[in-house]
């Protein structure tokens, strides 16, 4: 199983975005290359970067070492509309940023299915994932948001995934661009209802994401959730 990554980033967003509080350019910039390098070591074979700022994450240099890594790099980028942005909010920038990326990316014409990492972040147990889902034959995989001491929201976890190319453009683009997070109505809500309504519910182990939050500028706490770990609640294929 040939494994593509589409990693989300915007380096530099506007200021006055909601629920974002990680605003440093320098800090997102190198926290994002930080998480593609883990990304690359954990044998990732093709890597997709799309920034919705028109940065690019990577220098000629660091891409020609990912390929003699066997890593292939695609960036690809493009200005988004800040007065836009900063009404509807990150999750709606996130569901444009994933449209581009299937319109006009190389490495993701040819496949089927692809994994979407938001940037900062990487998966620690990738590997235990991708053999889970190539056993399996599952073209689609979501989780549950769950985050410890928080209540459970019906919400999706949208930081990682791993789904069809169809899937995406005729079910979650739509409910991303639903997404008004000044009026509190957020990506994550409008997915998990678009994922209850053509997926099936079932439970797998959870992924184990290590990096930074943008809308706090932390680090994403690293606590076991028990029983969770290995029996978390998930949407497949329908």
């Amino acid at each position: 199983m040939t494994s593509t990554v589409l990693i989300t980033t915007a380096t530099s967003p506007p200021a006055g975005v909601p629920f974002l509080n990680m605003t440093n350019t320098t800090a997102r910039y190198l926290t994002a290359k930080a998480a593609l390098f883990f990304w690359a070591g954990q044998g990732v074979e093709r890597i997709v970067v799309a920034d919705a700022t028109g940065q690019c994450l990577l220098t000629d240099e660091e891409i020609i070492l990912l390929k003699s890594m066997h890593v292939e790099v695609e960036q690809i980028h493009y200005q988004q509309d800040e007065d836009l942005i900063k009404l509807k909010g990150k999750g709606y920038g996130e569901g444009l940023l994933i449209q581009l990326a299937l319109e006009k990316s190389v490495l993701l014409k040819d496949q089927t299915s692809f994994f979407k990492c938001t940037g900062k972040i990487y998966c620690r147990n990738f590997d235990e994932i991708r053999q889970l889902i190539e056993n399996n034959h599952v073209t689609n995989l979501f989780w549950r948001h769950l985050q410890p001491n928080s209540e459970l929201r019906p919400w999706a976890d949208l930081r990682f995934f791993y789904a069809a190319k169809d899937f995406c453009t005729n079910h979650l683009i739509p409910a991303y661009l639903k997404t008004e997070d000044r009026k509190l109505e957020v990506a994550e809500q409008f997915c998990f209802d678009a994922l209850q309504a053509n997926l099936v519910e079932a439970k797998t182990i959870r992924p184990l994401l290590s990096g930074f939050a943008g809308w706090t500028g932390k680090l994403y706490s690293d606590v076991t959730l028990g029983e969770l770990d290995t029996s978390c609640p998930c949407w497949v294929n329908a």
